[in-house]
This record gives structure tokens, sequence and C-alpha cells, in this order.
């Protein structure tokens, strides 16, 4: 019973006809670019106040105790 575990091991899948998987997808052209930065910018400050807001709590809740 050791030896026999239920791994599900991956299988190769086949390509259709007509369907290439190994397609390269188009460069971003500058405005893309430049909306996936500002994104980008605006994740990452709404991810650090939060972060910051719970290391407040924490904080506050250690110093209340």
């Amino acid at each position: 019973m050791i030896g026999n575990l239920n791994h599900k091991v991956m299988g190769l899948i086949k390509e259709p006809k007509n369907v290439d998987f190994s397609n390269q997808s188009e460069p971003w052209t500058e405005n893309e670019l430049a909306d996936f930065r500002k994104l980008m910018q605006e994740l990452k400050l709404k991810n650090k106040k939060q972060v910051s807001g719970r290391l407040t709590k924490k904080t506050n809740l250690k110093t209340a105790k």
C-alpha cells in the first residue's frame, strides 16, 4: 500500500489540426506599456497601504495589552 499513492500524472497534449500552440504574442505598443506601468504603480501603492494598515493595527493591539 505504501507505493500505491494516487498521483495524477499529466500526460502529453496533442495539437489539434489547424491549431498552433507555439505562437508568440505581438509586442506591446507604447500606450499599452504606459497603461500597464500605471496600473502596476497603482496596485503596488494600494497593496503597500493595506500592508501598512495591517501592521499598525497589530502594533496598536500589542501596545494596548
